[in-house]
């Protein structure tokens, strides 16, 4: 021991002892912390977003440049290896003003983790207020409705109006808000159809950041069928046995329904189908029934057929006087003398029922001559007689002659003809046609 105690090199150990302990005494009185001995772990978190504190999104809008920071960490290994989402790095807004400014970042860490860097620390923030406006929603549509429909005016809900909120600054930039509706297919209205809004600006830009409430809404597409109802008219074609004549067509349906486009509606004003009376055998009844085809250029007519049955009667014939002629489209410089008949009056044999005969009076018959293109002298020129329905002309050719002469040059006229009989201004009925008298047929000349 003594040996020891006598030895150089104990004698400097003994000595450093002593100074690390006076050294840690010293240090630990200032309170200036003991640098460790070993290294501790640090750990780099980049892109982590920062979370605004304190702000009403309700009434600004705000910008933050950067959004996100990068931060470095230290601590013990299992406490730097925490979930990353417990690491925050947070904005507090409670207390700013609308405007521009650069603010300081805060961070909240794990325990046992220190902050060594962040980057940036600072950030550029602009607060700028909202403004709201209630705008008209538009309704646009794509695609193609097929043939014979048509689109009504899209109808919106909630009367059309929309809440758009936008920053003060961009609020004037605000065109419209409208949605898109595609009718590709459609047969019939569209009900209740929840179309998404956009917003656009005056530039025709989408503007993303818009609020707009309700984001969608609900639109009813109207789908009308283009039709135009016109009158069903029957033509009867072909003759009837000998003896009889029509007495009266009657129809299941008084119109038809027909479907296409615009163009070819505008065209039409009726539909006539026929029925074929050589095909009468028997009876004074016989029904038809009839397959409506819809005319060129239409896509359907409704109903798809109709049933017309057609009644006849033996057939009678009238004498009627007293017919007045009119003479159309004579020229204003002449003046007509009729020569045959001599006065502008005619009778005529007419065929029909006996209870259409009894009905008919002189002043349902017209009988007109037409002069365009005739100059001076003697014309003689048909008759056209338009009759009521059910009832025919038993001579059908029927003409008059007429002397045109020039009101400035007068002439001389002809001889008169022998005065026809006396007109008793009274009509007689006369026995049906026989043999000698034959009728040219017995179906109505004038459609029916």
């Amino acid at each position: 021991m003594d040996k020891w105690l006598s030895h150089n090199n104990f004698a400097k150990v003994i000595a450093l002892i002593f100074s690390v302990i006076l050294w840690a005494m010293v240090h630990l009185d200032s309170g200036t912390p003991v640098p460790p001995t070993t290294s501790v772990p640090t750990k780099f978190i980049e892109n982590v977003q920062i979370q605004m504190v304190g702000f009403d999104e309700d009434k600004y809008v705000l910008y933050v440049e950067p959004d996100k920071v990068n931060i470095e960490v230290r601590g013990k290994r299992t406490d730097i290896t925490t979930n990353f989402t417990d690491y925050k790095v947070k904005l507090d807004l409670s207390h700013v003003k609308p405007g521009t400014m650069t603010l300081p970042l805060t961070t909240e860490l794990p325990p046992g983790v220190q902050l060594v860097s962040m980057d940036p620390s600072y950030v550029n923030v602009t607060i700028e207020a909202k403004i709201t406006k209630e705008v008209p929603v538009s309704i646009v549509t794509k695609g193609t409705l097929a043939a014979g429909l048509q689109m009504g005016s899209p109808v919106v809900a909630k009367e059309g109006l929309v809440k758009v909120t936008l920053p003060e600054s961009e609020i004037e930039e605000l065109d419209k808000v409208q949605g898109i509706v595609d009718i590709t297919g459609l047969e019939e209205t569209l009900k209740g159809k929840a179309v998404k809004l956009v917003a656009y600006n005056k530039q025709g830009q989408e503007m993303s950041h818009a609020e707009i409430s309700p984001a969608s809404i609900e639109v009813d597409i109207p789908i009308n069928k283009l039709y135009k109802s016109v009158p069903l008219e029957v033509k009867a074609t072909g003759q009837l046995p000998d003896g009889y004549i029509l007495a009266s067509i009657e129809k299941s349906v008084e119109g038809v329904a027909l479907y296409g486009s615009k163009e070819a509606l505008d065209g039409v004003d009726t539909h006539t189908v026929t029925v074929d009376l050589n095909q009468f055998q028997e009876g004074t009844e016989m029904k038809y029934t009839v397959n409506l085809t819809p005319p060129e250029g239409f896509e359907k007519i409704e109903p798809s057929t109709v049933s017309v049955t057609v009644k006849v009667e033996p057939v009678q014939q009238k004498l009627v006087n007293s017919i007045p002629i009119t003479l159309l489209n004579m020229g204003e410089k002449f003046s007509a003398k009729f020569i045959s008949p001599v006065e502008d009056k005619i009778s005529l044999t007419v065929l029909g029922s006996e209870v259409h005969l009894a009905e008919l009076k002189p002043g349902d018959i017209t009988v007109t001559a037409d002069l365009s293109n005739l100059g001076v002298g003697i014309h003689k020129i048909p008759l056209e007689v338009k009759l009521p329905r059910y009832i025919e002309l038993a001579d059908k050719s029927l003409y008059v002659e007429i002397e045109l002469t020039d009101k400035s040059n007068p002439t001389v006229t002809v001889p008169v003809p022998e005065d026809p009989p006396e007109d008793t201004g009274n009509d007689e009925t006369l026995p049906p046609p026989t043999e000698e008298n034959p009728t040219e047929g017995s179906t109505n000349n004038n459609g029916g």
